[in-house]
């Protein structure tokens, strides 16, 4: 145990010299593709770290692109809304305005209804007059007036009836 811990210079120079054509062998073959492997790594890293920033910087631009369409597309759309808004109110007015022309040609029918049935029953009651004032002057006179003259006489007298109606009113 003691000749360990005494250093040997023969073991020594040997492992100095094996280590030394290590060195060497490793300089002379496998050096070169030791150094070609890391410089290849690094390009790789580097060719990676640059192909991220590209496709980083792409993402931000079709983001940018997406929020770009997405806001045309909010803004169509609500384009599209005030025009469906503003057509629905010209629809209504048009619905309105026919609607009121309905009315309006309903009111005037009805009114011409109104005015034939007045005439109708003003003929009516002129000619249930002139039969009873017939009648009665047939009963008072105990004669026959023809139906011609009866029916002048009461003209005239309904005619000034309206006349003086007329200026009453």
């Amino acid at each position: 145990m003691e000749n360990l811990l005494n250093p040997d210079f023969g073991v020594m120079a040997l492992t100095i010299v094996n280590f030394l054509l290590l060195v060497w062998l490793l300089h002379k073959f496998a050096w070169k593709g030791l150094i070609g492997a890391l410089e290849k790594r690094e390009k790789q890293i580097a060719e990676d770290k640059a192909a991220a920033a590209q496709a980083r910087q792409e993402a931000q631009q079709i983001k940018a692109d997406l929020d770009a369409k997405l806001q045309d597309i909010a803004s169509q759309a609500a384009q599209k809304v005030q025009e469906a808004v503003a057509l629905g109110n010209a629809q209504k007015e048009q619905i309105l305005a026919e609607t009121q022309k309905q009315a309006e040609h309903l009111i005037a029918q009805a009114k011409v209804q109104i005015e034939a049935e007045k005439n109708k029953a003003i003929s009516d009651v002129r000619d249930q007059v002139v039969s009873t004032a017939l009648l009665a002057a047939a009963k008072i006179t105990q004669q026959q007036i023809d139906q011609q003259a009866a029916t002048q006489v009461v003209d005239a007298v309904l005619q000034q009836v309206q006349e003086s109606g007329q200026a009453r009113a």
